[in-house]
This record gives structure tokens, C-alpha cells and sequence, in this order.
């Protein structure tokens, strides 16, 4: 069982921690961080501006917690679009604690929070084409393959091709 708790800055030290354990690992499949994010002081004015935006309701950030209490994962919703009924999906499950069920779970949970306590109508979700373990959480959670964006960005010098995936709240 899990939980997710909103982005406060009581709990954004756990973020940092996260991010700094897990960022050899996250680079491997995601574009890094700027090299500020992972400077107490840099983070800290990142985290700022982020809980401006949570409280404008431009993004809603999420951690995600074991039962224990413990952070393995972060997933948020970006808001988009002039009506503001439709978001971006992302997450990240730490390295440790990979195949376990908590991302599928998680977007189950936050799917809830998008439709019914954030007012959303429409969730999106994109995903390197190679990264079959995401498409099968989306999937798993209702979502439906939409298109491919072909050369999205660069890794590595090689271009990564992006699956979306969209659900809607009928």
C-alpha cells in the first residue's frame, strides 16, 4: 500500500535526498537535471518556485510513500492548454525499488486526484518508445496509445522517439 502526499517545503528534503540517490540511475533513460538542482541553494529556490506553481495550480507534485513512510517515487501532473482541464503525467520510481507495483499504483491514485479533486478532464503521458515497463503501467491504468513524436529529444547523441498515451475522465 501507498500513499501520496503533495510537495511541501517540510517534505522537500526528501525529494532532494531522492533525486540525489537515484541520479546516476534516472540519467541513464532521462535527460539530466541542470547541474543547480542538485545544490542545497539551487534546490532550494527550485523548490520554491515549484510550490508557487502548486499553489497556482499549474503543476500538482506529488511523493509517493511505501508503507513505511518511506519516498521511492515522485509522479506530478502539469497542467496545460488556455482551459486548464488537461495535464501532463510523470514519474520516477527509485532504482531500489523498481517492478514492485508502486508506479502503477501511484498513477491509479493521482488518476483519482486529476478527475476528481483537481477538476481534470484529460491526462497525458509520453514515454521513450524503448521504455515498454512505463507503457505498461499507463496502459495497465487505462490509458490508450495516441502517437509517436519522432526524434522528441536528444540522449546521448541519439534521438529518442516518444510514445504518448492520453486518458480522459467521461
Amino acid at each position: 500500500m501507498i500513499s501520496l502526499e503533495l510537495m511541501s517545503e517540510e517534505n522537500s528534503i526528501d525529494i532532494y535526498s531522492f533525486e540525489k540517490e537515484n541520479r546516476e540511475y534516472f540519467e541513464r533513460s532521462l535527460p539530466p537535471r541542470p547541474a543547480h538542482y542538485f545544490d542545497s541553494e539551487g534546490f532550494k529556490e527550485l523548490t520554491r518556485e515549484l510550490l508557487r506553481e502548486q499553489e497556482s495550480h499549474d503543476v500538482y507534485m506529488h511523493l509517493i510513500r511505501d508503507a513505511q513512510g518511506i519516498m521511492v517515487g515522485r509522479i506530478n501532473l502539469s497542467v496545460l492548454g488556455k482551459d486548464r482541464k488537461t495535464a501532463e503525467l510523470g514519474y520516477r520510481i527509485g532504482e531500489n525499488v523498481t517492478n514492485l507495483g508502486y508506479a502503477s499504483e501511484a498513477v491509479k491514485l493521482v488518476l483519482d486526484k486529476a478527475f476528481t479533486t483537481y477538476g481534470l478532464h484529460k491526462i497525458i503521458a509520453g514515454t521513450a518508445t524503448g521504455n515498454l515497463a512505463s507503457q505498461r503501467v499507463l496502459l495497465k491504468n487505462g490509458f490508450t496509445f495516441s502517437k509517436i513524436i519522432e526524434n522528441d529529444f536528444q540522449m546521448n547523441n541519439e534521438w529518442i522517439h516518444t510514445a504518448v498515451f492520453e486518458i480522459r475522465n467521461l
